[in-house]
């Protein structure tokens, strides 16, 4: 008996340690037309501001995004000119749950489009997931000219900005420095990279095959792209690629404990 109380003690114990370290869900918080999405491993900030787009991205140490910036990430388009995401038109939590973070991002490009994406945050992983659908006011075709997304770090790392591309097990590109990684992975379209522009480089994933010709009041089908960050270098950001696209299953800090002490608890 004394020992079955000292047992239970122990695993009260270990449930106020592991528990306090343990994030069971990603939390999400705005403040001056930024929102700041933080999972257990990294944290983004959403600007709304022109061009609208994650303006911080950290996973250990300094952001791997300069501060201030308006075109770290957004998306861009040639159609009688370039246009680039302007602010956004709106931002709103879809759903929160154990372990995860569902986001709607619409931006206004100032000519004839509307992107609508679908932004998806888990605990437990370090990518995350957008489904992205293009709204037109005027006829146009929904992708070109392969600046969707675009990634431009603007940090002033320069060449301590190292970048790779490959091709399998599908087309994904990452920069990485000291401060971790950023990658976007595609199934369905093809990624570029130039390590030398602006100094700090540029990456971009490229969907002009899965564009639509829409015409006014028509919205195209969703395309799904995924992005990660992390500690870590180009090799972490390329082995992540065998998981991107599976959905992470929640586990909450007593299932992490159970595992944990799965031993104790049988003798």
């Amino acid at each position: 008996m004394i020992i079955r109380k000292t047992i239970i003690c122990l695993l009260a114990s270990a449930v106020m340690i592991l528990g306090a370290g343990v994030a069971s869900a990603v939390s999400v918080s705005s403040a001056d037309g930024v929102w700041m999405i933080e999972t257990d491993g990294y944290t983004v900030h959403f600007k709304e501001a022109a061009q609208a787009g994650y303006s911080q991205a950290i996973a250990s140490g300094e952001s791997l995004f300069g501060a201030g910036q308006g075109r770290n990430f957004y998306h861009s388009s040639n159609y009688g000119g370039w246009r680039d995401w302007g602010a956004a038109a709106e931002v709103s939590v879809v759903e929160e749950g154990a372990g995860y973070l569902v986001m709607k991002y619409v931006m206004n490009d100032g000519g004839s489009k509307l992107y609508h994406v679908t932004a998806t945050y888990w605990d437990g992983v370090p990518y995350f997931k957008h489904e992205l659908a293009i709204e037109a006011s005027a006829a146009l075709a929904s992708l070109s000219n392969g600046h969707e997304p675009m990634v431009e770090p603007r940090n002033g790392k320069g060449a301590e900005n190292q970048y790779m591309l490959w091709e399998d097990p599908f087309h994904h590109v990452a920069f990485a420095n000291g401060d971790g990684y950023f990658a976007m992975y595609t199934e369905n379209g093809t990624a570029a990279m130039n390590d030398a522009w602006n100094v700090d480089g540029r990456m971009h994933l490229i969907h002009d095959n899965l564009s639509q010709d829409l015409t006014a009041g028509q919205t195209s089908d969703p395309i799904a792209f995924y992005m990660a960050v992390g500690s870590g270098g180009l090799d972490d950001a390329h082995t992540l690629a065998d998981s991107v696209t599976d959905v992470p299953t929640s586990v909450d800090p007593a299932g992490k404990l159970t595992s944990t002490w799965a031993a104790v608890k049988t003798q």
